[in-house]
Formats: C-alpha cells, structure tokens, sequence
C-alpha cells in the first residue's frame, strides 16, 4: 500500500513504532557510529510520513496539561497556529480546548491511556477564532518499567462531517414532523382523502372517507375507484375536469356511493399527481360531505319561499292600506302635512289643503314661507314662542288663524309629532291641521260636512276602479256599487245590489269554477286579488282585476268585503303582445343563427343567443390549442391583380378552409385579411384540442392543391400558405363594449402563435414545443427550429409538421424539387424585412442554384436563419429589373459561410417568367 494511502490507525502505530525505535538507538549511545545509518533513515522516514499525512501528526507528555513535544509543520495550514507555539507553551493545547468540551476531554482522557490509546472528540480554538471539530487518535508510548512516558496521536478535521451529521438529523427530524403532520392531517381531516395511481385504483382511503362512504380502507384499497362514484363515466369526468382546469380543479360537485347503497353529494377539490419527468402517476382528491349544505340550501329556499309568500301578503295589506290611506286621506276633514323642525318648511301635504285652504299643495311645497307669511298678525309672535317647547318635548297641540286662499281667517289645530334620527335629533314635524271653526257655528260645520260627503261621493264616481261591498259567503250578494259601475260594465247599480245572483250568472264559465274555488281561501286570509272575465251588458268580456279585503265584526267573524274592481283588459291584450313579441325574438334568434352561423361555429353562436350570460361582457381563463393561417405573398399579389379576381381567389380559399376548419370542431375566431384564426378548445374545450388542430392544418394543407387547381383553370395564380399553432392559457370571453361585442381570446400566447406563423414558409406547418408535447407519439416531425419571438425572453422551440398518425393518418405531400446549379450566376440586391417595413440597408449577393419554389445564394452580409428578405434581380449592367420578389432564408448551406438557402414567400410574373428562361435555357445574364 503506498504511503500516501495509509489509514490514520496505521500511521499512528508506525509513528508509535519508529519512535520506540529511535528511542531504543539513541539509548546505545556507545553504538552510535554504528547505527548511525540505520538512524537517519529512519528519520528520513519518519519526515516523509508526516509531510504527506492529512492529519496532524504530534507527541505529548502523557500527564498533567499533556504538554506538546513535537507537532507535525501542517499545524499551521490546518489550525494556524506554528509548531514552535505548540510546543514551547505547555497550555497552548489545554487553554484552546472549547470551554463546554474541556471537562469531558480530560475525563475520558485517563481511562483511554490506561487502556493503552483511543480516540476523543472535541472542538479546538483555529487562530482565526473559530472552532474545529477535532478527532484526536493517540496511541500511549510506555517506558521500561512499563509507565506512560509519551502520547503519540494524529488530529483529523472533522468539521464538515460533524456538521453534515448534524443537517441529516436536522433533515430526519423534519422528514419524520413532515410526515407525522400529514399523517396527522390526513387522520384528522373530516373529508374523504382519495388517492389513486395511474390505473384509476385507489391507494388511500382516509378515516374521514370511512367515516362517509362506511367502507374500512382494506376493502377498497386496489379497487377501481368508479366503484365509489357509481360509474366509469362520472370518475372519467373528475379526471377530465382535473385535466381541462390544467392539472387541479377545485369547487366540482359530483356524488360519492356509500356501501349502504346511499349517494352523497360531495364537493371535490382534486390534483394529478406527477413523477419527476411530470408524467402522471394518479390522482389525490378531497371529498367534503355537502349534504348539510344542501340541506340548508332547502331550508334556505323554504325560508325564501316563504318570505315571498309573506312579502306578497304584505304587498296585498300594503296596498289594501295604501288605498284606505289614499281614501281617509281624501275624506279626512284634516291636512296630513310634514314639515322640517327648523324653518318650517313644508315637505309633504294632503291633497285636500285645497278644498279646506284653497291652495294647491305646490303652492305650500314650494313656497318656503307659505305657512309662516299667512298666520293671523296677532298669533304669529304667541306660535313661534310655543313651538320650540313643543318641539323639545316630542310634539302636542297649537290653535291659530290661517289666512284662506279668499282672504278670511279659519282657526286651526295643528297637533304634530316630532320624528327624530338615530341620534335623537329632531329630523321632520308630522302633523294634521283641524278646522275648529265649526265649533262655534254648528250649522256651517254640518254643511261643510255635507260637502265633504258630496266630494267623497264624486270621487267615487270619478275613480276608474268600481268601489263594492257584498256578504262574505254564498252568491256574495251585493250590498254597494259605486255609480262608474255603469260607465264601466254598462249596468245601472241598483241591478247589482237588487240581484243577489247577479255577480256570479256573469262570470266566464271558463272562471267560474276557479274564482268559487279561490275565494275561500283569500277570505280567511282577510282579502287578496282575483282576476277572471266578467261579461258586460252588451254581452263581451272584461278582464276583472278583483282586489278586495274583509271587514270584521266586534268578535271577529267575516262581516263584510270591501274591494274594488279595476279594468285590466289592456293589460291582458299586452301581455298577448307580449307573447307575440317573444315569437318574433325567437324568430330573431333562428335568423342570426342562420346568418351569423356562415362566420361562427354553432356552438358560439349557441352560446351567444341561449345561454343567459351569452351577450354578456366578461371571461375566464382557458387552455386552448390556436392555428393561425397565412396566404404567402398574398399583398404583393393583391396589388397586381384585378379586385374582383382577388376576391374570388380569396372567397374560394376562405370557403375551402372554413369547411375543413368545421369538419374539425374548430372556431374561425377571426378572418384577417387573408389569414385565419381558428381556436380549439373555446368555447367548447375537449380533451383533444390539440390532435384536431394538428389534423386540420394537415388537411388544410392538403386541400390547397384543388384551390389551386381552381385558381389554374380560372387563371388565377398559384398560391401557398404557412399555418402556425400554439397552445397555451388566454382569457376567452365576450370582449368589446356593450354596443359591439366579440367573442375573442386575448394573452401573450395569441401573439405567440401569430409569431409562429409568421416564420413559416408555403406549404409549412410550425408546431410549438407546448403542443408537440402534448401529441408528442402521434405527430411525424421534421427539423426543429428555435424562433426568437418579440416580447419573449427565451427562444421558442418549433417544430416542423409533416403529418399526424392515430385516428386521422393524414401527412403532407412529398414534393421535392432539385435546386439545379446555373451556368452563370444571377447578381442581385437584397434588404432584411422586418414585419412589413424594410430594414433600409441593401446588399449585394449572387444566385447560383435555383428551382421553381428555391434558390441557393451567395450574400454579402450573413443573415440570421428564417429572415425575411427583399430581392432585386440586376441586370447585364447592373440596373435593378422590374419585379418584386421575397423569399425567406431557411438554412445556411453546409460547409460555406456565405451561401444561404432561400425559399421564395412572393413573386412577380416578370421575376417569373426570368428565372423560368433562366432554368429551360441555361443562359447566364438576365436581358436588360
């Protein structure tokens, strides 16, 4: 074994060793000279040992403060201090022991040398002052008579394994809380915890899920867990709701089956569990029991019901009251008036200030001096004076004289009450003004009665409601009509009160049975409201609305009903408007569907027109798998194309690409010029949003060859199209203002997947890395690019589409085409695109390949890979030639720093038909 290499143990037992040996040498001092060589090797020896040892390497007395002897030169480098400290202060070691370690050391220190060595630990003082974890390793060195004479031992740096012990138990320690806490957790937790692995088979079943389902965890541990949801079907859509809200969903509803057979409503709050590589490996799942709260949800509904039920109740007594407050306000001889505590002004009177005052109620709402400007010169100062005691005191009574609209005075009692507000403040006077006038002349105060009785009258006559009192039972005889009996139902209203038959022979037979029915009710509830048909004299129907309340007697037994008829035949006949008018919606409805579906998908515009919240502003956020479809060069063809032909070409490609977009279940969220953009995923979302979409742009791709085929036949040119798509989460939604909505996706992966496309070149489809991950097995790749978009830090990985196996088997054509060298090369200009705005420098290149669809060139200036570029055929004396041309750098050419791959996006008949003479003829120069 070489030295270098030799355990610490050993080390100590050969230092032992060749220290008993010099020991023994130097004791023959008469055979110095002749061992003298043995002597220096073994000290050779020795130094050796002790340079190439980790530790450090030393001797000491073997008692009292075990003095230092000898300590190996390392000291230094390892704790700082010299050997020459070490060994000339005999407290250098004791004194640099740690305070908390010191007793310990010396007591263990003793039996180890009466055992002949061992081994301690402690921590000694570095130079520097902090403190080293020690492991001193010593074996005891006795003289002849066999007592300690010397220590002889090695220190090893134990620091980093001290404090690696001490992290793994800091780390055991809350390992083993962690799991004591979730164990814990789990135990304690009222909800049902569901774990399952891959397979759908349930691996934890908490106390809390045995508790609500009555299952013990044995029992359903390895079962598949659709047995506790009562179907494959309902587990499958936890799993699908988990997946679609991007790997956790929480608030689902759904139903748990207990073993006694009993479903329980739960309310889940789930998450896929992932390995490592973020592969699925199950799922875990909270259940909460819900049958409390649906439980209160009834009880909460009960009580709603019968809060509408009372608040009905209450509307009918209210408006019963309001209609006798209207009446007694009318017929009162008193003026009901509010007024503030401050100055007086009035805020509310009764319609009858007028017949009693002579003034209108504006005249004394809008006057703010009206009352005080009209008391008697002599009661004025005396009321004033009054007032405020009263008004401190809550309310009472004044008498005084009011001056009539005519100029006399009439004497009044103004009894009022304050209201005040929460803070006892006062806040509105509520009082009534009363003629006392009529005291003192009895026969004026019987006339004014008498006209009151008149007014009354008159005002029953001229209300539009018909005023009746009949018995509470049998044929409810009529005991008063109001006269507008006549103008309304065309009877005089003594026919009424003399018939007693005479209410129920005209009702509707259709009503008849009914209203019989419902009135016992209503009258034992004190009154209420009844509608049905009612025939008039010159024999048609009327629509009765029949609102009455029952008058009791002194024990409290039905004596009288009292109510009203009002005409609500126009009412009726609107809501049969009404009715015809939800027809014409509905007719509305099919109409735009009709129309609007030629844009939007069925489920859209379903979406809009059925769902409540359809036209509603607002959105959520969703995983959606996008496509975006580009024409190649379409603008440049546009503007040397008669408008009429483009838009044909333009109305056969939309149409061509449209159906296929539907065919696949996709949403043509928006047509842009001539590009499309479809959406997957929105608004329906299906777990296979991104194979459809894939599918589709395949067979859009496909579908370009009859497009063209068209075009040929009608003379229009050949087109291509690049189609990007991404996947990633936007918000969807109705965006836009009340006036113009869209259903639309807006986020930063809506620019991405516009990006993407723009990076394509005809024919091409570009798949980010987010969609090719999820249809990773199925999809037939090409190269990949990375594409440094916009706004996005980090480049995005793409990938080239070449055809997609499963379900659909659909691949792009294979169309190869050999770029063929020329015999003379094509000189051109050229200028980086960026968007659609030149970069504005220009440099020169040459052609030295091309085809139809590609070109091989030699640049001046090296481009970045997928750059855009402008190009400019010269001419034999190097002018530009007519003609735009536009091509994309797809690569450079292996083995050359200067020659790039160019894949022509646009091109003019004049650069085509010179590149055509160029590939049949082989000539070298392009004719000026």
């Amino acid at each position: 074994m070489d030295d270098e290499r030799k355990t610490k143990a050993q080390l100590i037992d050969e230092l032992a060793d060749l220290r008993r040996r010099v020991g023994a040498l130097e004791a023959f001092e008469g055979e110095r000279a002749a061992i003298q060589t043995e002597l220096s090797g073994t000290r050779q020896r020795l130094q050796y040992l002790l340079a190439v040892s980790p530790a450090i390497i030393y001797t000491t007395h073997a008692s009292g403060d075990y003095a230092c002897t000898f300590v190996s030169e390392n000291l230094h480098t390892i704790m700082g201090y010299s050997a020459e400290e070490m060994t000339t202060d005999p407290k250098c070691w004791p004194d640099r022991l740690h305070p908390e370690d010191a007793p310990r050391v010396f007591s263990e220190l003793a039996p180890l040398i009466g055992q002949g060595g061992g081994s301690v630990e402690y921590r000694f003082r570095h130079r520097d002052g902090h403190y080293v974890c020690i492991q001193d390793t010593f074996k005891v060195i006795h003289d002849a008579t066999g007592q300690p004479l010397e220590l002889v031992g090695a220190w090893a740096d134990i620091t980093e394994r001290k404090r690696a012990e001490e992290e793994a138990l800091q780390v055991n320690a809350e390992m083993q809380e962690t799991k004591r806490y979730l164990t814990l957790l789990i135990q304690s937790s009222p909800d049902a915890i569901i774990s399952t692995d891959r397979a759908g088979n349930i691996v934890l079943f908490s106390e809390g899920a045995e508790t609500l389902l009555g299952y013990q965890a044995e029992e359903v541990i390895g079962h598949a867990v659709s047995a506790l949801y009562g179907s494959q079907e309902r587990a499958d859509e936890v799993v699908r709701e988990i997946r679609k809200r991007g790997g956790t969903v929480a608030g689902f509803e759904s139903v748990l089956w207990a073993k006694d057979g009993r479903s329980i409503p739960v309310l889940i709050s789930a998450s896929c569990l992932l390995d490592d590589e973020r592969r699925e490996v199950g799922t875990v799942a909270f259940h909460t029991d819900l049958r409390e709260r649906k439980r209160a949800e009834e009880a909460l509904q009960l009580g709603r019901d019968e809060m509408e039920r009372r608040v009905e109740e209450r509307t009918t007594e209210l408006k019963a009251a309001r209609e006798r407050l209207q009446y007694l306000l009318t017929v009162t001889p008193g003026i009901i008036y509010t007024n503030q505590p401050s100055d007086y002004t009035c805020t509310f009177v009764s319609e009858n200030v007028d017949p009693v005052m002579g003034f209108a109620p504006w005249e004394m709402l809008e006057d703010r001096d009206f009352w005080s400007k009209r008391l008697h010169p002599e009661d004025a100062k005396r009321v004033f004076e009054e007032m405020a005691p009263l008004i401190e005191q809550g309310g009472g009574a004044i008498e005084y004289r009011f001056r009539h609209r005519d100029g006399h005075y009439v004497w009044i009692q103004d009894t009022f009450k304050v209201v005040r507000d929460d803070a006892g403040r006062p806040l509105e006077i509520v009082g009534s003004w009363a003629n006392i006038s009529d005291r003192k002349q009895a026969e004026q105060a019987l006339g004014e009665r008498m006209a009151l009785m008149n007014d009354l009258q008159n005002l029953v006559a001229a209300s539009p409601a018909v005023i009746y009192t009949t018995k509470v039972s049998g044929d409810y005889a009529c005991t008063f009509v109001s006269e507008n009996l006549k103008s309304t139902m065309g009877y005089a209203p003594w026919e009424m009160r003399e018939d007693a038959t005479f209410w129920s022979k005209r009702l509707h037979p259709d009503d008849a049975k009914r209203v019989f029915k419902e009135m016992s009710p209503l009258i034992e509830q004190g009154g209420g409201a009844i509608e049905y048909r009612f025939r008039h004299r010159r024999g048609h129907y009327i629509w009765i609305q029949d609102t009455f309340s029952v008058m009791y007697d002194g024990d409290g037994k039905p004596r009288e009903i009292v109510g009203s008829w009002a005409d609500i035949s126009d009412r009726k006949r609107v809501e049969t408007e009404l009715q015809r008018l939800a027809d014409q919606v509905e007719l509305r409805n099919r109409f735009i569907r009709q129309t609007f579906g030629r844009y939007l998908t069925d489920e859209v515009v379903a979406t809009l027109l059925e769902s409540p919240s359809g036209l509603r502003m607002g959105g959520e956020k969703r995983k959606v798998t996008m496509m975006m479809a580009d024409l190649r060069g379409f603008t440049a063809l546009s503007e040397r194309t008669a408008p009429e032909r483009v838009v044909t070409l333009l109305n056969r490609y939309l149409t061509t690409m449209v159906k296929i977009v539907k065919d696949f279940e996709g949403t043509v969220d928006d047509f842009i010029g001539d590009a499309i953009f479809v959406l997957f995923g929105a608004p329906l979302w299906q777990e296979d949003d991104a194979q459809r979409a894939v599918a589709c742009a395949v067979a859009m791709q496909q579908a370009m060859a009859e497009v063209n085929e068209q075009n040929w036949r009608d003379e229009l040119p050949e087109v291509e199209m690049g189609i990007g798509i991404h996947t990633g989460s936007v918000v969807v939604g109705n965006i836009g203002s009340p006036d113009r909505t869209k259903y639309d996706v807006v986020g930063s992966h809506v620019n991405l997947t516009f990006r993407i496309q723009s990076y394509t070149t005809g024919g091409q489809i570009l798949v980010s890395d987010a969609t090719y991950q999820e249809l990773d097995r199925i999809l037939s790749v090409g190269r990949q690019i990375e594409i440094k978009a916009k706004g996005i830090e980090q480049p995005v990985l793409a990938f080239e589409v070449l055809g997609i196996r499963g379900r659909y088997k659909l691949f792009l054509p294979e169309t190869v085409e050999a770029v063929l060298p020329l015999s003379e090369e094509i000189p051109v200009t050229y200028a980086l695109v960026d968007g659609s705005h030149l970069t504005g420098e220009v440099f020169k290149g040459v052609i030295t390949k091309l085809s139809s669809r590609e070109a091989e060139a030699h640049l001046e200036t090296p481009v970045p890979n997928l750059s855009n570029l402008k190009i400019n055929l010269l001419g034999a004396e190097g002018h530009e030639l007519s003609g735009a041309l536009y091509g994309k750098v797809v690569g450079r050419v292996e083995g050359s720093s200067t020659a790039f791959s160019v894949r022509f996006t646009a091109m003019s008949p004049e650069v085509e038909q010179a590149f055509r003479q160029h590939r049949k003829s082989g000539r070298s120069a392009v004719a000026p």
